[in-house]
């Protein structure tokens, strides 16, 4: 029996400590990318959605919607109106469906980035565009798509993107005219400014965007199954929390009765486990139904910072300053037998339970109807609150049915302490998500990184080992410094990408000059144009050879030249090199894929620069804007 609890008991830490490491990861690719290795994958730089102002849209009439564009961190797109003709504009532009007209298109104005003495109009973040549609009076009662496209050319501080159209669909369900939904998106849009752009801190999620929603976005139904999951593994987690754990073989007792058979047992757990289930499913589907509501509160400031209180609040509990749990004689008079054995027992104890949730269960029910209460879909609400349920009470059906099974699991002991210790660190990193709506993303980070550091810390990274300790206490001290050096990381690239230590990368570039609008590079260095034969005289006199690539449109190719081939040092290296300039305007052209299969590129991005030694074998590739230092110095290391 020892060995079967201490197994037991490995495994279930095994579970919880693999769990942490799954959010400490999709806090990492969620919060902040400070590696930049220039390899972004372009379909991820740019996300759009469209939303209307009201579901459903009545025919003759004209209402608002809004075309959502969300752009990867340390990345910007030409704003509708750059300041230099040479960008290319991001546009809005719609396809052709009988009887719906879209018009009046509201582009913000963009942030101003200074480059090269110039001062560009950019997007980043979150950005709200504004259009109206108008309905024909002769359309009928019907669902219809107006498609959407958005053209856009992405740069950051290294490397610009050819210009891309991505497209997305405009849902409209035509009928009598319902209520508004999104309200608190178009409330913000409208009481800013309508030549600036919306920030993403002024936007509460809305049901193109929250967590859950781009899920699905991303993988289709695939999304709906990891969602779904995620929802599954949550409550199954929670019912190890130390307000449920202990309660699961005492509920068992009194729905199933001193004498019961397999069958029935299973019978009487899945009836318990079911009326919960349709129970937090109702929940879930009246959030839903209300979702604007939510949406409305979760744009005050005052409504936000509340509900991460609550967090720390329930958070605090968990780590021992006080116990927050129902009074002792409520507890006893719900959980007696007068409650009622057999089929009407378990119902009703089903729905008490669902009811009367516990305080570690009851933060994270409330942060998922947050996340459903956003997610547009009664139907989607229903599921996820339903699947979480039954994540939840996954350990009473295997009870009722299999009552020998309580021997194999673990008694309660100072294990669950570290179970509970564990929750309260995700309720604080909750309560700083919802904060992340006021506060900059800096903060965010740098709130993250501290809570992850604290986990590694008081989370077994300090943990002393002995000899005789096996296999998993090694595991959590492993993951406990894993969690260390992954909060330090954190901390300090905020610091970096805050300008805490040193500018920020983009603004310390100097500014544009006379380049601008400069159609063919000129400058110190004697540029050829011809790469078939700049290559033969290179073979003919025994030289290396410099290539770089650029684009009318590529603003980062003309600060290249200015910072970097502009430099007398890198110049007088570039003498000894045949140089030559290739102009790639455009990804999927024929020039450009023979050129990518020359030298064997993977992917499109500007500028690139090649070093080939005397022999013609590629010696480095250089992407993005390369400071004279180190150019010079990869130079010199080619013969």
């Amino acid at each position: 029996m020892k060995v079967i609890q201490s197994k037991s008991i490995n495994n279930w830490k095994y579970l919880t400590l693999s769990f942490l490491l799954l959010i400490v990861a999709g806090n990492l690719y969620g919060q902040i990318d400070l590696a930049d290795t220039g390899q972004t994958d372009t379909g991820d730089l740019v996300e759009i959605s469209a939303v209307m102002s009201h579901r459903p849209v009545a025919a003759g009439k004209t209402y608002q919607a809004a075309l959502i564009v969300d752009i990867a961190p340390d990345w910007h797109v030409n704003s509708a109106h750059p300041n230099q003709d040479f960008l290319i504009p991001a546009e809005l532009a719609f396809g052709s469906v009988a009887g719906v007209t879209a018009h009046d298109i509201a582009y913000p104005s963009g942030t101003i980035e200074p480059l090269l003495g110039e001062e560009m109009s950019v997007y980043g973040g979150r950005v709200i565009i504004l259009f109206e549609v108008t309905i024909d009076p002769t359309i009928s009662e019907t669902e219809m798509q107006l498609p959407v496209s958005f053209t856009y050319q992405a740069c950051n501080n290294r490397e610009c993107r050819a210009p891309e159209t991505i497209t997305t669909d405009l849902t409209l369900q035509i009928g009598l005219e319902g209520p508004p939904i999104h309200a608190a998106l178009f409330e913000s849009v409208a009481q800013s400014d309508s030549e600036e752009t919306v920030p993403v801190e002024t936007v509460p999620g809305d049901v193109e965007d929250n967590d859950l929603q781009r899920l699905i976005n991303k993988y289709g139904f695939w999304g709906y199954i990891l969602a779904l999951g995620l929802a599954f593994l949550t409550g199954l987690l929670l019912s190890f929390s130390p307000c449920t754990y202990p309660m699961v073989p005492i509920t068992v007792s009194i729905f199933g009765g001193q004498k019961r058979s397999l069958g029935r047992g299973f019978f009487l757990s899945l009836l318990y486990v079911g009326s919960m289930a349709v129970m937090y499913g109702i929940m879930g589907l009246i959030v839903s139904l209300v979702g604007g509501v939510f949406g409305a509160w979760l744009a005050s400031t005052p409504v936000v910072i509340a509900i991460a209180a609550v967090f720390v609040i329930f958070s605090l509990s968990m780590f021992g300053l006080y116990d927050l749990n129902l009074p002792m004689s409520v507890r006893q008079k719900l959980g007696t037998r007068k409650t009622g054995e057999g089929v009407a027992g378990a119902l009703v104890l089903g729905v008490i339970a669902a009811l009367v949730v516990s305080p570690c269960v009851g933060p994270f029910v409330a942060g998922i109807l947050l996340y459903v209460a956003t997610a547009g879909s009664p139907v989607f609400g229903f599921l996820v609150l339903f699947v979480f349920a039954l994540g939840l009470g996954t350990l009473y059906v295997l009870i009722g049915t299999f009552s020998s099974a309580i021997n194999a699991l673990p008694n309660s002991g100072t294990w669950m302490e570290s179970v509970k210790t564990f929750f309260g660190f995700v309720l604080l990193m909750m309560a700083i998500y919802f904060l992340q709506p006021i506060v900059s993303s800096v903060v965010s980070v740098m709130l993250a990184a501290l809570l992850l550091i604290a986990y590694g810390v008081f989370g077994g990274g300090f943990d002393r080992l002995t000899p005789e300790l096996g296999f998993f206490p090694r595991f959590k001290k492993f993951l406990g410094i894993v969690a260390l050096l992954v909060g330090l990381y954190m901390f300090a690239g905020a610091l970096v990408m805050g300008g805490f230590i040193v500018p920020p990368p983009v603004s310390g570039l100097p500014g544009l000059g006379q380049l601008v609008g400069q159609s063919t590079p000129e400058g110190l260095i004697k540029w050829g144009d011809d790469l078939d034969s700049g290559m033969a005289a290179a073979r003919a006199e025994g030289k290396p050879v410099l290539i770089d690539t650029w684009a009318t449109w590529c603003a980062n190719c003309k600060v290249l030249d200015k910072k970097t081939f502009g430099n007398p040092d890198v110049a007088a290296e570039a003498e000894r090199f045949v140089t030559i300039k290739v102009q790639l305007e455009k990804a999927g052209t024929p020039e450009t894929e023979v050129f990518m299969e020359k030298f064997g590129l993977k992917q499109y991005s500007l500028p690139t620069t090649l070093l080939l030694d005397s022999d013609g074998a590629i010696r480095k590739i250089l992407r993005g804007v390369v400071g004279p230092e180190e150019m010079l110095a990869e130079m010199k290391k080619v013969r």
